[in-house]
């Protein structure tokens, strides 16, 4: 009879040991997000003066929900909730939308001279951000466009973005690009860039002679011929932009440094 109970104390001890080392249940990835930083008309500066950022705006009109809000090259002590410099010299787009509403942005559109894709001489954006990670109710927002005009095409070839969730791939940052000829419906293919860097990290799109290439922190993510759009003029686009129209809430993306270059002299990584 005792070594029946001494068996019984055993299995019990066993037993419950195991039930004590379960793993922990894991925290649902929705309930981590960052912060998004809060607009202080006292502790933020006019974006035009850091002579860093000064090319950019020199070449750049700036667009805020529906509206055209500074014309290029205008940028001369304006700053806005959506669009400031905080003390750390950083550039920081903001935008909110209330979910089923139509879309919003917050962006520099560079101009007016717009450019192909077969120019020679090559067009680079270079940037060094972060991505802000929003609540729920935000699934995706555009932090990079290379966009078509008016009169020529008026779509973007391509957009780098954050996506929520797409086949289960969750937390990375996406290209978008138009692999279809202009004059046929438009096909698209994503193309993961990675894990969404918590800070800051650099990105690169480099056009020239009908070549795209993608970089993310100086290596190579894609690399396509892109000869159907040459007849298409582009332009570049940066800050944030909410397009889906169910999504709802607050996103951010913050620039430390931001190009718009039409010579490749003048980019460290370029190699055409």
């Amino acid at each position: 009879m005792r070594h029946y109970t001494l068996l019984l104390i055993l299995l019990v001890i066993f037993f419950g040991g195991c039930n004590l080392r379960k793993p922990p249940k894991e925290l649902d990835p929705d309930l981590v997000y960052d912060t998004i930083p809060l607009y202080d008309a006292n502790n933020s500066f006019a974006p035009y003066d850091d002579d860093k950022f000064k090319p950019v705006l020199n070449a750049s009109k700036l667009q805020i929900y529906h509206d055209d809000v500074v014309d290029y090259g205008d940028f001369s002590g304006k700053k806005f909730p959506q669009f400031y410099a905080d003390k750390d010299k950083n550039l920081h787009f903001e935008i909110d939308k209330k979910a089923n509403t139509l879309k919003v942005r917050s962006e520099l559109r560079e101009g007016p001279n717009s450019w192909s894709t077969a120019d020679t001489e090559g067009h680079f954006w270079v940037a060094t951000l972060r991505c802000l990670k929003p609540k729920v109710g935000i699934t995706s927002y555009t932090w990079m466009q290379v966009h078509g005009t008016h009169d020529t095409y008026n779509y973007p070839i391509l957009r780098l973005l954050w996506i929520r969730n797409k086949g289960n791939v969750y937390d990375h940052i996406w290209a978008i690009i138009i692999v279809s000829d202009p004059n046929t419906p438009n096909i698209y293919e994503y193309v993961d860039l990675g894990e969404r860097p918590n800070g800051f990290f650099t990105a690169e799109v480099h056009f020239k002679n009908n070549i795209l290439d993608i970089l993310i922190n100086r290596n190579l993510k894609a690399t396509r011929n892109v000869t159907y759009w040459e007849d298409v003029q582009n332009y570049f686009k940066a800050g944030v932009y909410i397009n889906r129209y169910s999504d709802g809430g607050s996103v951010s993306a913050i620039f430390k440094e931001l190009h718009f270059y039409d010579d490749s002299s003048q980019v460290v990584s370029a190699h055409h």
